[in-house]
Order: structure tokens, then sequence, then C-alpha cells
């Protein structure tokens, strides 16, 4: 048996469109038991984590140019499905991460980004997940690039999950094919200031960085309570608040002192609207992508 715990993940940080993540300390372990032929799952219910297993077994067998075996699939954990908080970037990578080992090759982190980055359509999730902490990445001419940097102690997600799904695919489809200049300039900016004030562990220098995102602007239908939640963390000593991925996790970055007033707040905001959402504070996850465990006789 191969198992891999995986991280949750927040995306986009407002402003850094599909480059920027930050692994959150929650988690989902993927098990894969090899043998036989076929993907399977335990529960017949499982049809879209089969698929989804099948793709990522057949895009590590042309990656790596060898044959792999069936196997069972299992997903436990805590991560939410139709969030924006990176589930489907847990099995890709879990899964990703078994094949590697049915491979016979050694556990390489860097090896499985590309590879699950395109099975997911976007970079992000995937990144911050399988390296933790925060990470930034985007295309170059060998291919993806990423950087990695340590997220401050001190720093924690206060997020809201409302009672409600919002799917990828749908909050893509609602964005525009263009943007204005200014639009344009306002986002490179505030990507460039926020990944440098993270990256330098300044977390005072976020403040007032993260509003005015323009797919945030877009995604508001599909978020309702977002403005309000917004605006109540901000009273309560949030640092900003932000879309996590695409939604419906709203989620604020907070100095440790302030998490039980931003967590009431936004608590209190959904309520205020006849939501009930579900409220964590979380640390942020350092570790990534790891092993937790392998059965005998399987390569090293």
């Amino acid at each position: 048996m191969l198992r891999f715990r995986v991280p949750a993940s927040t995306t986009n940080l407002g402003h850094g469109f599909d480059c920027l993540g930050i692994a959150l300390d929650c988690h989902n372990t993927i098990s894969v038991e090899p043998g036989g032929d076929a993907v399977t799952a335990p529960d017949a219910a499982d049809a879209g984590l089969v698929t989804m297993a099948g793709r990522v077994r057949d895009a590590c067998a042309a990656a790596w140019r060898v044959a792999l075996p069936g196997f069972a699939v299992r997903v436990t954990g805590d991560v939410p499905i139709a969030r924006g908080m990176g589930s489907s970037s847990t099995i890709l990578l879990g899964v990703a991460a078994a094949c590697q080992q049915m491979a016979g090759r050694p556990f390489a982190r860097a090896e499985l980004i590309p590879i699950c980055a395109a099975l997911e359509g976007h970079p992000d999730n995937v990144t911050a997940a399988c390296l933790g902490g925060f990470t930034v990445v985007g295309a170059a001419p060998e291919g993806l690039r990423f950087a990695r940097f340590a997220v401050p102690a001190h720093l924690v997600a206060v997020i809201a999950i409302p009672p409600f799904e919002v799917k990828t695919s749908e909050a893509r489809r609602i964005l525009p094919a263009t943007l204005s200049r200014a639009e344009a300039v306002l986002g490179l900016q505030r990507t460039a200031l926020i990944t440098a004030a993270l990256a330098a562990g300044e977390t005072g220098a976020l403040r007032g960085l993260f509003d005015d995102a323009w797919h945030e602007g877009h995604r508001a239908a599909l978020n309702p309570g977002l403005a309000e939640a917004r605006a109540a963390a901000r009273e309560a000593g949030a640092i900003g608040t932000i879309l996590s991925g695409s939604g419906s996790t709203v989620l604020s970055f907070v100095e440790r002192d302030h998490a039980g007033t931003v967590a009431g707040a936004l608590r209190g905001s959904y309520a205020a609207d006849g939501a009930d959402a579900a409220v964590r504070v979380l640390d942020f996850d350092a570790v990534g992508l790891s092993e937790v465990a392998r059965g005998p006789g399987l390569a090293t």
C-alpha cells in the first residue's frame, strides 16, 4: 500500500491569478494499492475519482515511457470538494507520487508538478500543495518554473466555507477574454508587491493589497456574501481577505493574536445573511506532499 499526505491550498491571493499559492494545514491522504490492470475505487459512486486517477496513470506512463499497473485508490481527509481549496490537486499529486514509486523512480516532487499541472489546467494549486509554503509558478521557455518561500509563523488563515459549491469550470467560464490596461497594470503591481512582502516575511506590508482583484469582481455573483465578509474581517483586524481560488471559501490573512476575533466576524457576517458558514483557523503547511507509508515489495 502506498499512502501520500497532500495539503489543501489557496491560490491567486487576490491578484496573482494562476501563479501564486500557499499550502494550508488541512490534508487529504491518497492511498493506492497496486494490482490488476484497471484503476478502481472502493465505492461505485467514485467514478470521477477513478477517471481522474486513470488520467494520472496514463500521463505518468507517457512521461516516463513505462507501463504502470492497475490499482485501487482511496481518498480520506478533510479538504472540502469544490470550495476553492485544491481538493483535485491533492488527488492528482497523491496518485502521481504513487505512480512514481510504482515506476521505480525516486521520490522527486519537482518531477510531478508539470504532469499534474497539465492535468489540472493551471499550475498554482499543484505547486503549492506539492512544495508546501508560499509558491510562485509560471511558464518559462523550458517549461514551468517555480519558487518556494517560507510563510511567517505568526501568519494564519481564517477561512469561512459557505454552504454552497463553486465549480472551477463555471468560475472560469464567466471571466472575460480580455482585460483593460488599467486592470492588467493593477494586477501586475499588486502581484509583485504581494510576492515581495511574503517572500521577505513582511506581513504588515500586505495590508491593502488584496482588494479589487479583477477576477473576484466577476466571480462575486457566484460567491454571495464576499463583500460583506471582507468588510467584517477588515473591521476585526484582518490583514486582507480573498476568495480562495475561485470560491466558495473566503480566506482572511490574519496575525495569530487576532484569529479568534476575525473568525467570529466572518461567522457573524454570513449568519447575518442566513448562511451557516463553517469557520476554521488554519496554519500554513510547510511540508507539502509527503509519503506516509509504503507496503513491502514495492520499488524504492
